[in-house]
């Protein structure tokens, strides 16, 4: 008797009522007014919470993807903006060399011409 208090209300009061004709209860019936096996509303509830999750996994991933297209998008805009710079501060040190280059023309110009001048007037005054 000790199975019957494990089983469901229904069936121990089937039990009790007939305990000499066990024949009675068949196991491949429905008992009446029994419920259906939590095993399938767990297994619907799991669907249920499985479904929520990849929706929201999905989302998850969609959003990702949207994330590594803006950055992908960035990398390439830093890396035309570092090009320019690095074509505008070559562009920015050739015109300095050049610059540099004409200033020192310049400047041995006028020292040849001064030391032409001081030398000049060094002969004058001899």
């Amino acid at each position: 008797m000790e199975a019957a208090k494990l089983l469901p209300p229904t069936f121990d009061a089937l039990v009790k009522t007939d305990k000499t004709s066990p024949s009675l209860i068949k196991t491949d019936q429905e008992l009446p007014g029994a419920r259906q096996s939590n095993a399938m509303e767990h297994a619907d509830d799991i669907v249920a919470f499985g479904a929520t999750s990849i929706g929201e996994i999905e989302k998850l991933m969609e959003e990702l993807r949207t994330a590594r297209d803006y950055l992908r998008s960035e990398g390439e805009r830093v890396r035309r903006i570092n090009a320019r710079y690095a074509h505008l501060t070559r562009t920015a040190s050739a015109s300095v060399k050049i610059i540099a280059e004409s200033m020192g023309k310049w400047r041995t110009t006028e020292m040849e011409a001064a030391s032409d001048t001081d030398s000049g007037t060094r002969r004058s005054h001899s």
